[in-house]
């Protein structure tokens, strides 16, 4: 079973390859990270085709200011903000309306519940619009800061706050209102 991106180190003899143009050591960093690049821009473009395109640019970026990654952090964190940046900025430039769900299968009863709710909450989150989806995403699942995320879209730390309050509101309303019609006609 293979870890999440997090867990994938990247030796220095690579790295260094890849910056001196090495398609090789490039190809090797493509292959260690493109699934987990494709999740992220998925997650926030909801287009399968969208997602390979934006993962397709990030990593063209990447490799060509692959000098500036200077190591202080992981390599993941780095590449992951180039993803979220060029997925950002491809949502802003189309403003997709298309939402791609994907299919949910569980093995036994107790799964299958859980599995209703994800399907609920990806639900809740497609009828977001896109700034508030990605700002939902961005702080609650991949755990950057709301500073972090004003300065990815180029405004104030605020932005992101009032985002998020708005986008966890109405998802707490549009998850509650899907359950209701399920309770009322339990006690019937």
């Amino acid at each position: 079973m293979t870890g999440s991106a997090l867990d994938i180190e990247l030796d220095e003899v690579t790295l260094a390859r890849a910056r001196r143009g090495d398609m090789d050591a490039c190809a090797h960093i493509f292959r260690c990270f493109h699934q987990a690049a494709w999740a992220v821009a998925m997650r926030i473009c909801k287009c399968r085709e969208t997602a390979h395109e934006v993962t397709q640019e990030a990593f063209i970026t990447a490799f060509s200011r692959l000098r500036q990654f200077r190591g202080e952090a992981p390599f993941w964190g780095w590449l992951r903000r180039v993803v979220v940046n060029h997925a950002i900025s491809t949502m802003r430039k189309s403003r997709l309306q298309e939402v791609e769900l994907e299919d949910h299968h569980a093995v036994d009863a107790p799964q299958q519940d859980r599995v209703g709710d994800s399907i609920d909450l990806e639900a809740a989150l497609a009828t977001l619009d896109d700034d508030d989806r990605t700002v939902v995403w961005l702080h609650d699942v991949e755990g950057y800061s709301h500073a972090e995320i004003g300065e990815m879209y180029g405004l104030t730390e605020s932005f992101s706050k009032t985002r998020l309050s708005r986008a966890r509101a109405k998802l707490r309303d549009l998850v509650a209102m899907s359950r209701e019609p399920a309770a009322v006609g339990e006690s019937g």
